[in-house]
């Protein structure tokens, strides 16, 4: 796989990692990150279970090497293109509008048994709370991302090239079934391949994206 479990970076994304707290543009820094928040970005890995056909996320190293172990049975981690990167803490990007550029916290909610339940969405998180007791909440902040626009679903747009970066949608398909399970992914294939499959696009505009994430081209 390119990491041991329960290890900060994927192979893919070790690369981007020195990219993020120092543009490509002199001393300008592209992320003004909140204190206790200096060791940048952490990987989000991908899971699936093949005999539920379930899939979950987690930036956790306890989760993760739980998972990889077997002590949490069933689960595989998915390709490493599957990974994508966000904050443990707020950050605040440069070069986007003021009232885009603050991260906002990613609630998490255990949908039993094994499910999970993921949004950068407040008032999406209080909903669900609202609507479903039967959802285990786990923590308001698992990691946090930036939201998309509520009316289009589009991510924040730089003003200025650094480097090939640019913000990344994530999106979030439910699989409409009484053994609820959501997916996030980051690939429009995926996407578009697990719709034809009969899952559900979740999230903001017609994409259904739940989230924004720091991505880098080249």
């Amino acid at each position: 796989m390119g990491t041991q479990p329960g290890s900060r970076w994927s192979a893919a994304t070790v690369g981007l990692v020195a990219l993020l707290t120092v543009a490509p543009l002199g001393a300008i820094t592209l992320f003004d990150l909140a204190a206790g928040a200096n060791d940048g970005p952490s990987a989000v890995y991908e899971y699936y279970n093949a005999a539920r056909d379930h899939y979950r996320v987690t930036t956790s190293p306890q989760e993760i090497e739980a998972l990889e172990s077997g002590r949490i049975a069933g689960w595989k981690r998915s390709s490493e293109a599957e990974a994508f990167l966000v904050f443990s803490a707020p950050a605040r990007a440069r070069f986007v509008p003021r009232a885009e550029a603050d991260t906002q916290p990613v609630c998490r909610f255990l949908v039993p048994p094994t499910s999970h339940f993921l949004s950068a969405s407040q008032e999406e998180c209080d909903a669900v709370a609202a609507t479903h007791p039967e959802f285990g909440f786990e923590t308001p902040a698992a990691f946090y991302t930036w939201l998309p626009d509520p009316a289009t679903g589009s991510c924040p747009v730089l003003s200025a090239k650094v480097g090939g970066f640019e913000f990344q949608p994530v999106y979030r398909l439910w699989n409409r079934q009484p053994d609820t399970n959501h997916r996030l992914t980051t690939s429009r294939s995926e996407r578009a391949a697990m719709i034809e499959a009969g899952w559900v696009a979740e999230g903001y505009g017609d994409d259904g994206v739940a989230m924004c994430v720091p991505h880098w081209t080249n």
